[in-house]
């Protein structure tokens, strides 16, 4: 029976398998399939073209592109272009001027160095190439369709090179039919550009698209005008960050807080001049307004950072298109910036009105440059006759426990004047004067800052203190969150939490940090989770979890929208702020207060 099964598979695969020999591809089909390592898209051929003319030393560059690319990506530049021996040679595969042993990939200075560009996209499209040297009487033009039908002439030219390539992907069908539509690949091709311009700001780029010109950057004397000029709006605050750690050197621009992005399209990181994609290196950055200004979970960092090595450090050949690269020391990388972004946030000013535009109006006020509290009535008197009645409704958010001196941290006061309380609007904010303007306070976002800080600086300056439990605290959950607990269950631990795990559904709690005595447990557990879940936990994860524990207590013990405060109620709140470090914003990254100048105040009344 056996014999049998085993004849009749044996016949089937004979007659359903005819045997494959080996085959050589040909060089058209050959060139084409590694033509698609380089040129996915019609942003590829761009960013090829524009690599080849910085490195042939072209100050400027002009691109122009018809339907997204698809139909015409031209390029020309006034590098040094070429005679025509090497016009001729450019067009081969692995014909490049940048190596000549293997030795030289590890120590590469320049963009393009393997040989393959020009020919791959030659090998997929309609394909022209115009170029002259100074040196050179006539220029050469070299012309062929699909890598075949090569034509090369003199031609009439200008010092530099022009590359047209027209009809991208005619041969290849099917790869064309997966372009994105016109718009899509417009924005790839705009977006490759402004990442040389950042990195180029002695180079001037142009772009024109279906003959109109969409972005003009001139040459510029800095990189923070080349950022002012690629950013506009979201450069006005940069800060400067710059490092160095043995051979390593940082430098660059992030925004100040409050100033993130809503998405992560103005990240822009180099190495050694070339664009990069690394999310941990974006996490570290992240991580220095986390855990300094804090930061919405929607909200991005906008930042222009340049990092300078040794080549012999970092691969630059672990992707087809260079986009990735490998550090050769990581985690070096990684503290570098992530101390150098968070040192420029600590240097930070005081920022005020850029956050909502001043014109957003203060109705029923006179105008008087030195005392706008007429309009009000007087809080200046520190003695009440009976308790506030904030504080009688609930003790729990106590405004006048802000704990001891040493528990709070002494910083400069950024020359913030002293605040003087002119009135509550609508439960909701706080409306205050200073000898330079007007001030305006949400009231919970606030508070919660400063509790933020008391219990930070309480958790940082302190051994950290557990609180036993009488009669532990058995608590439900999925076995997908019991999972996750029990991962980073030792972490936890070194926080002060102490949990068993007694089924797949529930744990039993204890002992937490003292700091968490008054908390209910469920809901800070439940922050940790959510963290857990949504976060990449880093190599100071101890501070991460205690940083997201120590915000939820924060929020819910401070001042509410709604409260109503009493007098000097508010008054403590507006003196506490003069001491706060991060006065800006909540630690959540949301701003807490408005200033208007009253400068800027003449201006709105045309006085």
């Amino acid at each position: 029976m056996i014999e049998k099964v085993l004849f009749d598979i044996s016949f089937w695969f004979s007659n359903n398998y005819a045997y494959m020999a080996i085959k050589i591809l040909p060089p058209s089909v050959s060139d084409q399939i590694a033509a698609g390592e380089v040129v996915e898209r019609p942003v590829s051929v761009v960013k090829e073209l524009i690599e080849n003319a910085l490195d042939a030393g072209a100050d400027e560059i002009e691109v122009t592109i018809e339907k997204g690319g698809k139909e015409l990506i031209q390029v020309r530049d006034n590098g040094t272009g070429m005679n025509r021996q090497d016009a001729e040679k450019s067009i081969l595969r692995h014909a490049t001027s940048k190596l000549e042993t293997i030795d030289d990939i590890f120590s590469i200075q320049s963009f393009g160095f393997r040989g393959e560009a020009l020919a791959a996209i030659a090998s997929v499209s309609d394909f022209e190439l115009i170029t002259k040297t100074q040196k050179s009487k006539i220029g050469t033009k070299v012309a062929l369709q699909a890598g075949k039908n090569i034509y090369v002439t003199d031609f009439s030219a200008n010092r530099g090179t022009l590359i047209k390539v027209r009809d991208l992907f005619f041969p290849t069908p099917a790869r064309k039919s997966h372009l994105k539509i016109d718009a899509t690949e417009y924005r790839a091709i705009a977006q490759e550009i402004m990442h040389f311009a950042l990195s180029n700001p002695k180079a001037s780029f142009r772009l024109q698209k279906d003959g109109k010109t969409t972005l003009d950057y001139p040459a510029v004397s800095s990189f923070k005008k080349r950022a002012q000029q690629v950013l506009g709006k979201m450069s006005e605050n940069l800060l400067k960050v710059q490092a160095k750690s043995g051979s390593i050197e940082l430098s660059g621009f992030v925004c100040a807080p409050g100033e993130c992005a809503r998405s992560k399209s103005h990240q822009y990181l180099f190495v050694n001049g070339r664009f990069i994609q690394d999310y941990r290196l974006a996490f570290a950055i992240r991580e220095s307004f986390v855990q300094s200004a804090g930061i919405e979970k929607h909200l991005h960092p906008v930042f222009v950072l340049f990092l300078k090595m040794d080549p012999i450090l970092v691969d630059v050949n672990v992707h087809p298109r260079k986009l990735e690269v490998k550090f050769s020391e990581p985690q070096e990388i990684f503290s570098l910036i992530k101390s150098a972004v968070t040192a420029s946030l600590k240097k930070v000013s005081s920022y005020f009105s850029s956050v909502i535009p001043a014109k957003a109006g203060i109705q029923s006020l006179s105008k008087q440059k030195n005392n706008f509290s007429s309009s009000f009535p007087s809080f200046s008197q520190k003695n009440y006759s009976s308790p506030p009645s904030f504080q009688r409704r609930n003790t729990e958010r106590d405004l006048f426990s802000r704990g001891t001196k040493d528990e709070q941290e002494t910083i400069e006061s950024d020359n913030i004047d002293s605040l003087k309380l002119i009135a509550q609007v609508e439960r909701k904010y706080i409306l205050a004067q200073s000898e330079s303007g007007l001030w305006l306070f949400d009231q919970h976002a606030l508070h919660e800052r400063q509790r933020f800080e008391m219990f930070w600086n309480q958790y940082k300056k302190s051994s950290l203190q557990i609180q036993k439990f009488l009669h532990p605290e058995i608590i439900e959950y999925t076995e997908e969150e019991i999972e996750l607990l029990h991962e980073y269950a030792s972490v936890l631990q070194k926080l002060g939490f102490r949990m068993e795990f007694s089924s797949d559904t529930t744990i039993k709690i204890s002992e937490t940090p003292s700091i968490l005595k008054d908390e209910k447990l469920r809901g800070i557990i439940d922050q940790i989770l959510d963290f857990l879940r949504e976060d990449m936990i880093s190599e100071n994860a101890l501070d991460q979890i205690m940083r997201k524990v120590i915000e939820y207590k924060s929020c819910r013990g401070a001042v509410m929208f709604g409260d109503s405060l009493q007098p000097e109620e508010m008054q403590k709140l507006l003196d506490d702020f003069q001491t706060t470090q991060w006065h800006n914003l909540c630690p959540h990254g949301r701003p807490n207060h408005i200033f208007w100048s009253f400068e800027e105040l003449d201006r709105q009344f045309h006085r």
